[in-house]
């Protein structure tokens, strides 16, 4: 079974569900799991990396790099 049949399979069966208590069961582990994947892609920097970052940062703002919030609007707008 693929992904999609095991998501319409949950889906027809949440949907069955008249109980509150675990519909919030089961909001509450898929948000638990959602936040465990986010953790465990998160790696902390090193001083120097934040440094060498924070100075790219300035540096791009010194020669013109940046872009002002209409232009970043029109740039997502654009894309499919």
């Amino acid at each position: 079974m693929d992904i999609q049949a095991h998501k319409l399979e949950f889906l027809s069966e949440y949907l069955r569900v008249n109980d509150e208590t675990i519909l919030l069961k089961l909001s509450n582990l898929l948000r638990q799991e959602r936040q465990k994947r986010v953790k465990d892609k998160l790696k902390p920097m090193t001083q120097e990396e934040l440094s060498s970052k924070l100075k790219r940062a300035e540096n791009d703002i010194l020669e013109g790099n940046v872009m002002n919030q209409e232009e970043i609007e029109a740039f997502f707008k654009k894309r499919p």
